[in-house]
């Protein structure tokens, strides 16, 4: 938990404000969280595959238990914030977020974030932030590389998995105090394991995000991102990504964000409200190779569309519970005629999630 002292350290540090002279100390405001739900496609099989996992084929591919499981997340969150700039806010954040399933344990990961916010005037401030996936696994596949030397056997199915490293900055204002606008670009590393190296790859995000507030119970939110992903493409030395018989998985995603933010009437004093969100994009893969070298991404397109639905509670000032629903849709598509059917068989998906968040706060 060195973060956790590096927090209390910042904490600690005196402010001095212009109008009063005198010192001030902030407080360490601490989150506890923990999340419980049920997934019923933890690695997003598409119908082909979860009917091949319960029909026992494909040995090898399937490293789990069951394509379901109950998903059990804690997490911490801290923040604080102390001015030093001409009285304006200096806020700092972190937060460290497990996520384990019951049944699959190889599934299991780690979240790590941190965050800086400076404030320039009341209303307008610039964020910068990083966050860290130590091992995210993904899902059993084919490595190429491997099926060239003891062809299509158990063994050719090797773990693709990923460590990721992103870093953030933003800048956002309010408007006639009922507009937040925020404009942000995310510089995104992704490494992957020895057997996918071709995989590893940089991406580059811009957003806008527009937050309206249309009266004293609802806001709504449009936002859009742009991303570029440009993938190694080769696992060799001296290769490269045109030359090389490896998969090119660069593409270019466009994702658009609907939401709408809806305060409830009051019950006995007690806050409550509805957040509703849909994000739906399209991504293009751009891998100039042949449709025969690269059979998944050549002319590729898909359509991502995800609906999510949430009831917040706040029980008191401290305590906060919420019930919410996830549905995750894909559909794959190719320019390419006889590639169409492969790719919609191994990447199409449906995803469903529900459950329950719990969330306690104090300060230090």
């Amino acid at each position: 938990m060195a973060f956790v002292l590096c927090f209390q350290l910042a904490a600690g540090v005196a402010a001095q404000t212009p109008k009063s002279g005198h010192k001030s100390r902030p407080k360490l405001n601490v989150a506890l969280g923990l999340t419980s739900m049920y997934d019923d496609n933890i690695l997003k099989y598409s119908e082909e595959y979860i009917n091949r996992f319960l029909n026992q084929e494909d040995e090898g591919r399937f490293q789990i238990e069951t394509y379901d499981d109950v998903v059990l997340s804690p997490e911490i969150q801290l923040d604080v914030t102390y001015r030093i700039f001409h009285g304006l806010n200096t806020a700092l954040n972190a937060e460290y977020k497990l996520t384990g399933f019951v049944m699959n344990e190889v599934k299991n990961r780690s979240f790590l974030s941190f965050g800086l916010r400076q404030f320039i005037t009341k209303k307008a401030s610039i964020k910068i932030s990083y966050n860290y996936i130590p091992e995210f696994y993904v899902r059993h596949f084919r490595d190429d590389d491997w099926v060239e030397v003891i062809g299509y056997t158990t063994e050719s199915f090797k773990p693709f998995s990923f460590t990721k490293n992103n870093y953030g900055i933003e800048a956002q204002n309010t408007f006639m105090k009922n507009t937040r606008l925020r404009l942000g670009i995310d510089y995104a590393h992704y490494y992957y394991n020895q057997h996918f190296t071709e995989y590893d790859c940089n991406n580059l995000a811009y957003e806008i995000n527009l937050r309206q507030s249309v009266n004293k119970l609802l806001k709504v939110e449009f936002g859009y991102t742009y991303t570029q992903s440009k993938a190694k493409g080769y696992d060799e030395a001296g290769e490269t990504r045109l030359l090389s018989n490896d998969a090119d998985g660069s593409f270019n995603d466009n994702l658009f964000l609907i939401r709408a933010l809806y305060n409830l009437p009051e019950i006995r004093k007690i806050k409550h409200g509805v957040d509703v969100k849909c994000e739906f994009g399209k991504r293009y893969y751009t891998s100039e190779k042949s449709p025969e070298q690269d059979q998944f991404h050549v002319g590729r397109t898909d359509n991502n569309l995800l609906l999510n639905g949430s009831y917040i509670m706040e029980l008191s000032k401290a305590i906060e519970v919420s019930a919410f629903f996830n549905w995750f849709n894909r559909k794959a598509d190719s320019e390419v005629e006889q590639n169409k059917q492969l790719i919609s068989e191994e990447k199409d998906y449906n995803q469903h999630q529900v459950g329950l968040a719990f969330t306690y706060k104090f300060k230090i």
